[in-house]
């Protein structure tokens, strides 16, 4: 009865975990597809690029054989690079993992072409042979090394002149260009003067080593010593297109500047993990902070050592950005022209010359603050000049036209907003709480002849603030919207508005919003997607020509859940608008989790092989506590999801392990035959004697791979211990493949068995399929457990003709390897059902215990830098289950 009601059970829950994948793979798919496009533009070169290789002390050469150090040129300069003369600012790019290090000349070609007549920067690229530090923790150490070698031997090219340079770090390059000066041996802080991360991972989503997490942990407790010694740093990630490296992993705590490329002013879009070295309006933007962080009173000139500057002119290119390319200087107090004409302005208005009449005197745009209002925004479209919004203090009635003599500077506080036209556009929400300056009575639009040339429009709005800022509290009880149909518009504008505010309290991953104008034939409106992160902005465009509503997720919320993100809209005055918000999609809420919470379905599907191979050994104690205690885990450390695709994984992992056994096993020992034959010279047919052969001695088996592990590395011998498992899970199926198949035909009637020979034939059936599930449980859990073994497998098969040995291997992981594959291959690992004792009740126990623990390494703050535990854990878990298999049980037992 117990098992027809868990048939039941189990058969009712299947659709529902079918339902779940189902949703989890379009998740994927939507998380990888669905983005804006890249409308990037490219950086083309002006002329052939070329890289002259510098070459570094002889014992460096012999020690680092697969890596080397380029100098970038094009066209008559490369003949100066080869004569090794520099004489420019020194700037070396690191690519990140697998990079090329050809991906510097968009950066430095863009750089040469604005190279001055008194300075320019020398680029100066590593090149890594595309080795794989994103995963392997020993390649990281090495690079980190060697670069600290090529900064020592750049700044030597210069013969005292230069005493830092620049790091520029694409994706793992930016932490390796931290590293080189804080864990490389013998390094000086200061050899840098700024670092520029482009796409950098500063929470990695895969931890396979522990050297890897070592590395890291060691970073994050020195890297106040970057700050110290003045290197400023920023971070700038590539936002929604970024599908390998996610915003929140590009937050770095102790950077200056953490910013998306969506939030730059005057790039505002996001960029893929390597369109983010190319696009032209980010490429202007990094080199346009180079080139106004040099001190020109230097000689020769170099980047300057004041740290105050250099964090003013990062701040106006990746921040600000109020006026024209090139860092301005504004003037605190600005006197006004005596002949100027000025024009008081209503406190809801829109001022423009499409007349067209020229003026030969500056136009004064005055609006009279403290009036009924608490906030002032102005949107100006088309104005140029530099110092153009002020605030002053109202003259007395001596003259009827001039309103103020000077005012103080406020344009600084002013911010660039994209245009659906491409039309420069500058505004302010200026809060009139805030205003510092004393006496304040108007705000002051400054409009010069040069401004009059082209058609203006300045928007004034004047209001409250509160009387602006809705929230979406309560707003989605609707049944419509709890049901997933659209409601009615939510908020409805007032005319003249320029500027609205939406709370979105409870939305964490993503909103849609629909925004339509029904008295305006032709409408645009400016969305900003604001997240508490400063510099995590996103921006859309609205107009009339939308066919339905649009989505936008957030990228730095998920599981904080103190935080609230909102929206600032910029709406034409003379239109109202119907907003309808709401959250988004139950598939973008999915892909959102699956782009922040998918390193968790490793740890997740090791708990619960660990829970099944816990009942297994125990058979007859109840499930029941066990399911229900995992299942309140999952709750509590909020991975109720992630464990319930960890188990369709598991599932369907396993029935495809059942489909290549059977499908498949002839293909894998044909593999394995030619391999033999092709290794010690014996033809196919001796092969097959010899393999088959072994097959039955696995000691030898397990000699020979072992044998390999020191020559080689650990990680190939696990690989290798799992193909052979494979191998005899094969082997399993022959051997039993005739008597599962006449099983069944031996309960019809017309047998004439003995009833006492049926049910032992019964009973041998039972065992042969426990048997087999057992072995597919081990399977599975050795399979899962070498995956950190394929990272290590990669960086030996790529240096092989370097050395043969992989001599970086993590230790840890090592010894667990060669646990797991000693183990596997000699088939001493059982799971024996049949035993009841205490023992097995205890190890059972203890397997359980060991999965919970995995399970609330998930709720972690960091939770990807335990998953290099799992083989470890795994290879213990494996020695206990083996010995249980192996030593006898007592009379007492």
């Amino acid at each position: 009865m117990i098992s027809l009601n868990r048939i039941i059970i189990c058969g009712s829950l299947i659709p529902f975990f079918i339902m779940l994948t189902v949703l989890y793979v379009i998740g994927v798919a939507r998380y990888i597809t669905d983005f804006e496009e890249n409308t990037c533009e490219m950086t083309y070169m002006f002329e052939y690029p070329q890289y002259v290789r510098i070459s570094l002390k002889n014992d460096i050469e012999e020690k680092y054989p697969r890596f080397g150090l380029y100098a970038y040129g094009e066209g008559f300069l490369t003949e100066r690079l080869r004569r090794m003369h520099f004489t420019g600012i020194p700037v070396l790019f690191v690519p990140g993992n697998a990079g090329s290090h050809e991906q510097v000349r968009s950066i430095a070609s863009v750089s040469l072409r604005k190279s001055r007549k008194t300075f320019h920067f020398d680029f100066f690229t590593v090149s890594f042979s595309k080795d794989y530090s994103a995963l392997y923790g020993g390649v990281l150490m090495e690079q980190t090394v060697y670069v600290s070698h090529c900064i020592k031997a750049i700044l030597a090219l210069y013969k005292g002149k230069m005493n830092n340079v620049i790091l520029i770090g694409h994706s793992m390059g930016g932490i390796v260009a931290k590293g080189a000066l804080l864990l490389a041996p013998n390094m000086n802080v200061s050899s840098a003067s700024m670092i520029i991360n482009l796409a950098t991972p500063h929470t990695p989503s895969l931890v396979l080593d522990s050297i890897f997490a070592n590395y890291y942990y060691k970073l994050e407790k020195y890297l106040y010593k970057i700050k110290d010694a003045g290197v400023k740093v920023v971070s700038i990630g590539g936002g929604p297109r970024d599908i390998l490296v996610s915003a929140a992993q590009t937050f770095d705590r102790t950077a200056d500047i953490n910013v998306l490329s969506t939030s730059v002013p005057t790039v505002w879009k996001s960029t893929d993990h390597l369109s983010i070295l190319w696009c032209k309006q980010l490429v202007f933007a990094v080199v346009r902070s180079l080139f106004d962080s040099v001190d020109h009173s230097a000689k020769p000139p170099k980047i300057t050592s004041s740290p105050d500057l250099k964090m003013e002119s990062l701040s106006y290119h990746f921040l600000q950005h109020t006026s024209g390319k090139k860092l301005y200087h504004y003037t605190e107090k600005v006197q006004f022209e005596v002949d100027g004409e000025w024009v008081s302005i209503p406190q809801q208005y829109v001022w423009n010359n499409k007349n067209g009449a020229k003026k030969l005197s500056t136009i004064y745009l005055a609006v009279e603050l403290f009036h009924k209002s608490d906030f002032l925004t102005i949107d100006a479209i088309n104005l140029q000049n530099k110092d153009w919004l002020f605030v002053c203090s109202s003259l007395k009635k001596q003259d009827q036209k001039k309103i103020c003599e000077w005012g103080w500077n406020l344009t600084n506080s002013t911010r660039l907003i994209p245009d659906p036209l491409y039309r420069p556009r500058r505004t302010i929400d200026l809060d009139l709480r805030e205003i510092k300056y004393p006496h304040v009575t108007h705000a002051i639009v400054r409009i010069t002849p040069e401004d009059l040339e082209k058609h203006l429009t300045i928007s004034f709005d004047s209001y409250f603030y509160n009387n602006r800022i809705e929230s979406t509290r309560n707003k989605f009880l609707h049944p419509k919207y709890l049901f997933g149909f659209r409601g009615p518009n939510l908020i409805e504008t007032m005319k003249r508005s320029v500027r609205y505010y939406i709370t979105l309290l409870n939305i964490i991953d993503a909103v849609t919003i629909e925004l339509k104008s029904p008295n305006c034939p032709k409408y645009h409106a400016i969305v900003e997607l604001l997240e508490p992160n400063v510099g995590s902005t996103q921006s859309r465009i609205f107009t009339n020509t939308d066919d339905g509503p649009k989505t936008m997720k957030m990228q730095t919320l998920y599981g904080r859940s103190n935080d609230t993100a909102s929206l600032r809209m910029t709406l034409e005055p003379e239109c109202v608008y119907m907003i309808n918000v709401q959250p988004g999609g139950i598939i973008d809420k999915i892909s959102c989790r699956i782009r922040d919470r998918w390193p968790l379905l490793y740890m997740a599907i090791i708990s619960l092989l660990l829970l099944f191979i816990s009942i297994r050994i125990h058979y007859d104690s109840d499930t029941l506590p066990t399911i229900i205690i995992t299942v309140i885990l999952s709750f509590i450390f909020n991975v109720t999801y992630e464990t319930c695709i960890a188990l369709c994984i598991i599932g369907i992992s396993a029935i495809g392990v059942c489909l290549s056994v059977i499908f498949l096993g002839s293909v894998a020992h044909g593999i394995a035959v030619r391999f033999i034959a092709r290794a010690i010279a014996f033809s196919i047919t001796w092969s097959d004697w010899l393999l088959t052969g072994l097959n039955q001695l696995p000691f030898i088996i397990t000699v020979l791979v072992l044998s390999l592990i020191p020559t080689t590395c650990g990680a190939l011998g696990m690989l290798i211990s799992v193909f052979l498992y494979f191998l005899k899970l094969t082997k399993m199926y022959e051997d039993y493949l005739e008597d599962i198949l006449l099983a069944p035909l031996q309960h019809f009637n017309w047998f004439k068995r003995l009833k006492s020979k049926k049910n032992a034939e019964e009973n041998k059936d039972r065992s042969i399929s426990q048997e087999i599930y057992n072995h597919l449980i081990l399977f599975l859990l050795c399979t899962f457990a070498a995956i950190p073994a394929v990272p290590s497998v990669l960086v030996w098969a790529k240096n092989f003709s370097y050395d043969m040995r992989l001599s970086t291997e993590d230790p840890v992981l090592m010894a667990s390897w060669t646990v797991l594959a000693v183990c596997s291959i000699l088939g001493i690992v059982q799971i024996s059902p049949n035993h009841k004792g205490y023992r097995s009740l205890i190890l059972s126990n203890l397997l359980r215990f060991t999965s919970w623990v995995i399970l609330s390494m998930t709720a972690a703050p960091h939770p990807s830098f335990y998953q290099w535990c799992m083989p470890p854990i795994t290879a213990i878990i494996v020695m206990l289950i083996t010995l249980n298999s192996i030593i006898p049980y007592g009379q007492s037992n």
